[in-house]
């Protein structure tokens, strides 16, 4: 029997080759950051690759190619009488397991891609579909592991606990497909509307506190913050930090923590270019200059809040005549803006 193993980044695809002699492949996009449009696959690997080249020491093409290379994978499961599936509960997994289950939900979709009389399928066409393979998809998917007290990701287990979740595998269910694809195209659509709305998650237990966590990135009523960029700023209201304790420390404010320390440092980059820049980044070596857009550099600098980025920290509290405006710390007593396009109050 043939199986091909699929998991989310090398750390624990190493692990699961030291005890499986079957194929490991490897899915790891970080579908949280950047575009993620409904496109046709083509220019989807484009679009990511273009993305992720600044931020990755891959070139353009080198990042297409193997974006391309892991949906190629999955489109040849047919090779296989088994798929299985290794994943966590966080965002970033949720994320790659709705978008690997919906390129899986039917044979011809992925040869395809997105878009198009494709789009038409029923849950029962797409379904009828899976039924003309003969491979069995299963997936292992987990928020704990026991003795292990604060569980992050697979990446934390040794080749034994691994091995140890294999006859937990379940095979993946038709409501499980249907999910699937109804978050990612509500994922992929040009307004959060659909995803605001998704109810009916039980099949993927952990998926709506991972579409949650995603949501709470949106800026903020109370201060216009992403729920990350508030957490930078809290951190450094006691004082100035390093760039890697920083972003230690915001992620240990995290239930399930799910983000790179690359898209961490773009996001204190973004704050530190803002047109009234709320954090500073100091040089670790004071004639070095301010740091540059490397992710390596910023990670050997310190990180300190600007009085501008306290004063968000600490919210709106000011009297306009009769009306006390208030809003700090999830106080918002008096939500009226003003609105500069329509010139009036909203």
């Amino acid at each position: 029997m043939t199986t091909l193993h699929i998991t989310n980044g090398d750390c624990a695809a190493n692990t699961l080759r030291q005890f499986l002699t079957d194929p490991v492949s490897i899915t790891a996009d970080v579908l949280h950051e950047g575009p993620a449009p409904r496109v046709d696959l083509e220019t989807w690997h484009q679009l990511r690759a273009r993305f992720l080249t600044p931020s990755d020491h891959a070139s353009f093409e080198d990042l297409r190619n193997d974006l391309a290379r892991s949906d190629r994978t999955i489109a040849e499961v047919d090779r296989y009488d088994e798929v299985v599936l290794w994943f966590e509960h966080d965002l970033f997994d949720q994320l790659l397991v709705i978008r690997t289950l919906d390129l899986l939900g039917g044979p011809d979709r992925l040869r395809q891609g997105y878009g198009g009389p494709l789009k038409l399928y029923a849950d029962a066409e797409r379904a009828a579909l899976r039924q003309t393979t003969k491979t069995r998809v299963s997936l292992i998917c987990i928020d704990r592991f026991p003795g292990v007290e604060r569980f992050v990701g697979l990446g934390q287990l040794d080749a034994e606990q691994l091995a140890s979740l294999v006859e937990t595998r379940r095979p993946v269910t038709d409501e499980q497909y249907a999910l699937a694809t109804n978050a990612w195209d509500a994922f992929r659509a040009p307004d959060p509307v659909a995803l605001i709305n998704m109810r009916q998650t039980d099949a993927l237990p952990f998926l709506a506190g991972a579409l949650k966590r995603f949501l709470e990135e949106y800026p903020s009523t109370t201060n216009g913050l992403s729920r990350t960029a508030d957490a930078v700023l809290r951190e450094l209201d006691a004082g100035p930090r390093s760039a890697h304790d920083l972003f230690v420390a915001t992620q240990a404010r995290e239930e399930r923590p799910f983000m790179g320390d690359g898209g961490f440092f773009d996001i204190v980059h973004q704050l530190a270019r803002a047109r009234v820049p709320l954090v500073t980044i100091v040089p670790r070596d004071a004639g070095q200059g301010a740091a540059n857009d490397s992710e390596r550099d910023l990670r050997a600098h310190t990180i300190a809040l600007t009085d501008a980025g306290r004063d968000v920290l600490n919210g709106l509290d000011v009297w306009r005549g009769g009306v006390h405006l208030v809003a700090a710390g999830g106080d918002d007593r008096s939500p009226w803006r003003w609105d500069a396009r329509r010139e009036t109050l909203v």
